[in-house]
């Protein structure tokens, strides 16, 4: 986790075109970032993990000049992330010189979230995301140290999601192709995880189900009701048993 933030960041924050020349001054003039962590967990981030972490950037004399020096100190890996997010937004570029630089300095952050949850809700049930879109999303979160992603994956509109203990659930998806495989949503979840993410997926229900109906009309009331689903019947219940154990890890 915390090599792939380096090569992410490493992208994110020297992302001009320079020679080897500037490559060279690169190293001379910003420091090299020490990371310090206590607990090196690198399981899915929860609900009230500690994301708090410290960023020293000291100014020391080097060859006439003057050199940061930054260390960030963590208890977790997520906080470390926020501080490398931190770091990539204190660094700038001269276009003159066209050289990297840390205005300001020396610099002493202390910082930790004042709220445990930080989320951004993404209805793909209304309105269908890419695959390409959803990780552009992701991608995005860490700027505002955001770490959760809700996804609004099922609604009346559409359920675009593959379930393989009711395979014909995603028929209520808008078309063929706006569909998201368990392989899409595992990937998307990983990408989210590299980032100090984690994903709540939604399934709406027994309300706001009426796509289920498409693919499986015996738990809805009738054809010309289609919601909330039919608590009458126990096909409903154990069709919602089964998607939530196989959603949840209980069953594939």
């Amino acid at each position: 986790t915390v090599a792939a933030a380096f090569k992410r960041y490493l992208e994110l924050i020297f992302n001009h075109v320079t020679s080897d020349d500037d490559a060279q001054n690169v190293t001379e003039t910003l420091p090299c970032v020490t990371v310090i962590i206590a607990d090196t967990d690198e399981s899915h981030p929860q609900l009230g993990v500690d994301e708090s972490y410290t960023l020293n950037i000291s100014m020391t004399g080097w060859l006439g000049g003057l050199r940061p020096s930054a260390v960030i100190q963590a208890p977790t890996i997520w906080g470390a992330l926020h501080g490398l997010e931190t770091f990539s937004q204190l660094v700038r570029f001269d276009f003159d010189t066209e050289s990297y630089y840390i205005p300001g300095g020396p610099w002493t952050i202390s910082d930790q979230p004042r709220f445990p949850h930080r989320g951004l809700m993404v209805d793909t049930a209304r309105h269908f995301q890419s695959l390409r879109s959803m990780k552009r999303i992701v991608d995005s979160l860490p700027y505002a140290k955001i770490n959760v992603l809700h996804w609004h994956m099922v609604d009346t509109q559409s359920f675009p999601m593959q379930s393989k203990s009711s395979p014909k659930l995603w028929n209520g998806a808008y078309s063929p192709q706006e569909r998201y495989t368990q392989k899409d949503v595992a990937a998307i979840v990983e990408d989210a995880r590299l980032r100090g993410v984690r994903v709540m997926v939604e399934f709406d229900m027994p309300g706001h189900a009426a796509s289920w109906c498409a693919g499986y009309p015996q738990i809805c009331p009738s054809t010309t009701c289609l919601q909330p689903l039919n608590v009458a019947t126990n096909a409903t219940f154990d069709l919602i048993t089964g998607l939530l154990e196989e959603m949840t890890g209980g069953k594939s």
